[in-house]
């Protein structure tokens, strides 16, 4: 703040909530009755009955930050995950976000973003609505939920895109899984050879 918000409404940087609303009320009170005062008088008041407004919420909205920021344990930080997101890393990230035991309305929030980053919007909107109803009072889900809806109710995604609206099943081991092989096994990789090999001869022999 440029000002000192503190000494508009004459208290000190460790005046507490319940000090600030008592002189808030206190103040308010007086410069509402002066400011009908004739004169200079009355327009100081009306002046400073602005200035305590501005102040009064200011420093609300610094002792929730302060509030917010010494309840702030590693468990609610998710700074390292967005960073991954950021970084175009989302299976990183995906990873460290189902190792977190506490699924809160952030933690939805957070899926939601990964699930869009891959294009599977409908589940990114179930996220964002789970996040919405656990904090309902929360502007910035709200507002993506509201643009997602957006998006989805236009005609900019793909029939294909809008069918994705389950999240993937890791199930073990994927073709192609980088070791040399064609299915991550060299055992598989024999018995389908095998296969392939009985299936060219029945053909070839007219079974």
């Amino acid at each position: 703040m440029i000002y000192n918000a503190y000494e508009i409404l004459g208290l000190t940087e460790s005046a507490t909530r319940e000090e600030i609303e008592a002189r808030y009320l206190e103040l308010r009170e007086k410069y509402q009755r002066d400011r009908f005062l004739p004169g200079d008088e009355g327009e100081e008041a009306s002046e400073k009955l602005q200035q305590l407004e501005v102040a009064h919420r200011d420093l609300l909205i610094a002792l929730d930050e302060q509030e917010h920021a010494a309840n702030f344990t590693e468990d609610t930080d998710y700074s390292k995950i967005q960073d991954f997101i950021k970084g175009g890393n989302l299976d990183e990230a995906q990873k460290l976000l189902d190792e977190r035991t506490t699924r809160d309305a952030e933690w939805h929030y957070i899926q939601s973003i990964l699930f869009y980053k891959r294009n599977w919007f409908l589940e990114s909107k179930k996220q964002l609505e789970l996040a919405c109803q656990m904090e309902p009072n929360n502007q910035r889900y709200k507002q993506s939920l509201e643009k997602l809806t957006k998006i989805l109710a236009s005609n900019t995604i793909s029939p294909d895109q809008m069918r994705t609206n389950s999240r993937p099943v890791d199930d073990g081991p994927r073709m192609g899984a980088g070791n040399g092989t064609c299915t991550g096994s060299v055992c598989t990789d024999c018995l389908l050879c095998n296969m392939c090999c009985n299936c060219c001869q029945c053909m070839g022999g007219g079974c």
